[in-house]
């Protein structure tokens, strides 16, 4: 039997050790423990040792190596800002740390950074914390470094966790919440991404 074809896949938003998450989303899970057990279960269902997963940012509080040890294949983070530095980051288990990546998918450019493109209205902010209800999404002026300019391209993020309580969807136009509550906390495949830009190229002709 030949050797199985590399994947990709797309992730973010675990916020392990994190409880508040488990209100905040109403998560399926029992408390932390059982969320993290969910999250890995789900995760390795999908991905193998062969492959290469892009966490884009917030896994959680504490204790992320035990967790990232136990998890298929290359594990790439771009930063979040509920995350430690870079070396941190490194120590945690993650094969490489970066604010911002982009890849070719489908023909097209594609960025990924944790938070939606700069400009782009995402979700809704009124009643939010620390915001004014003017900004594109949550805390967009604080978070810059986490988000890269509109140019017009396709993006992956994570941040504004859809649903969150009909404020926000899981696409919007050329952007797409790769975050954990938005898909069934687990990771979202290339195929999935390659589909998604063949479609929307479709309906913008």
């Amino acid at each position: 039997m030949g050797k199985r074809t590399r994947n990709i896949y797309f992730t973010s938003d675990w916020h392990l050790n994190h409880a508040n998450s488990l209100v905040f989303d109403s998560r399926p899970f029992n408390d932390v423990t059982h969320m993290t057990e969910g999250l890995i279960k789900r995760f390795n269902a999908q991905v193998r040792e062969e492959d290469v997963c892009y966490f884009l940012g917030d896994m959680g509080f504490g204790d992320v190596k035990s967790v990232m040890d136990r998890l298929n294949g290359t594990k790439i983070l771009i930063l979040g800002n509920h995350d430690k530095k870079q070396q941190a980051m490194m120590n945690q288990g993650f094969d490489a740390v970066m604010y911002n990546s982009s890849l070719y998918i489908s023909g097209e450019h594609v960025t990924m950074t944790h938070c939606p493109l700069r400009g782009v209205y995402r979700e809704d902010t009124s009643g939010m914390k620390n915001s004014d209800g003017t900004e594109n999404w949550h805390n967009e002026a604080k978070n810059h470094k986490y988000s890269v300019e509109n140019e017009g391209q396709f993006h992956l993020h994570g941040h504004i966790h859809s649903p969150n309580k009909g404020k926000s969807q899981k696409i919007l136009g050329r952007q797409y919440d790769v975050g954990v509550p938005a898909n069934g906390y687990g990771p979202v495949s290339i195929g999935v991404i390659e589909s998604w830009i063949v479609k929307t190229k479709r309906s913008e002709d």
